[in-house]
């Protein structure tokens, strides 16, 4: 497989692992979404909340932006004036928001508030910022990310002294739940600790190895004083996290290191996605027919598609 042409991304990985271990997957789904792009996922209410948050906080988000989210029907007065409003040429009146629309909008807010008082960059130049290098494991291989907010500076507690305040160079990405204390499931962010954290350690390793003629537009965003704090180990990855679903709107900031340990177990991920899909090729992309991976694949005419469930 040419990882020239696909590189290797955080995304990829977790369709094939979750933390480090091997996951129930499709090729062919993985193939058809994921490598030559025919199909497209559709996105579930929350990957849809959570471009839409993404996009408004930003100005846009990843893959695709999303600038409103679903709205009750309109009222029967509502129609009738979008048929006078259509004929004058004026914009026409949508739905009532659902309150879970409401609350994200209130958190797009106070992100905005926080950025001011965290002292956050946000700007047209550091978000949603393209990176591209070489693995170090393997010339042929290269590895890609896209980061929501690099970089910029933050201040926050000091990791020795919790009582002092510091400013730091940071990578941040944005992430809504619906809980931001919650202890189950794969967005368990009450329990970091049990997190997959594959987008954390390929973040940080491809801006501690950022290779500059795969990467020209880094050339005004990275400078000097950047790039001093990158060779001092002095940059953070912080997953910012913003709830959605209780009635007391929350945030937190969940701060992922680097050592030699993640780096280890990034180059491990790494090289067993390198594997699969080398495999997956060699095989012809075959399907995988099995209930739970059949019942949300969009590819609608899959002749080994299973349609019931077998207990």
């Amino acid at each position: 497989m040419n990882f020239n042409e696909f590189p290797i991304n955080q995304s990829i990985i977790r369709a094939f692992l979750h933390n480090g271990n091997e996951r129930e997957y499709c090729y062919r789904r993985i193939y058809l979404t994921k490598i030559i792009r025919t199909v497209t996922e559709a996105p579930s209410d929350p990957m849809l909340y959570g471009k839409y948050f993404e996009t408004k906080c930003l100005g846009r988000s990843s893959g695709y932006d999303v600038n409103d989210l679903p709205r009750k029907a309109l009222t029967k007065k509502m129609i009738a004036e979008n048929a006078v409003r259509k004929k004058e040429k004026q914009p026409l009146l949508k739905g009532e928001k659902y309150l879970d629309h409401i609350r994200v909008d209130d958190q797009i807010l106070r992100f905005n508030a926080l950025v001011k008082q965290h002292k956050i960059i946000v700007t047209d130049s550091n978000i949603q910022v393209p990176i591209v290098t070489v693995w170090d494991q393997d010339p042929d291989v290269l590895l890609k990310a896209e980061l929501d907010i690099f970089p910029t500076t933050i201040i926050l507690p000091d990791e020795e002294d919790g009582n002092v305040s510091k400013m730091w160079a940071a990578i941040i990405d944005l992430k809504l739940t619906a809980d931001v204390n919650a202890t189950y499931g794969e967005f368990c962010y009450g329990s970091p600790q049990f997190l997959d954290l594959i987008q954390a350690k390929m973040y940080h390793y491809v801006v501690r190895n950022i290779n500059k003629q795969l990467n020209p537009h880094l050339d005004g965003l990275i400078t000097k004083t950047v790039q001093s704090l990158i060779d001092k180990n002095a940059i953070q990855f912080l997953l910012w996290i913003f709830n959605y679903k209780k009635d007391t709107l929350e945030d937190k900031f969940i701060r992922v290191s680097w050592d030699s340990t993640k780096e280890a177990e990034l180059h491990e991920s790494i090289r067993k996605t390198v594997s699969s899909l080398e495999k997956g090729e060699q095989e012809g992309w075959p399907t995988n027919p099995i209930f739970h991976l059949c019942k949300s694949c969009p590819w609608t005419t899959c002749p080994d598609k299973v349609k019931i469930q077998t207990i």
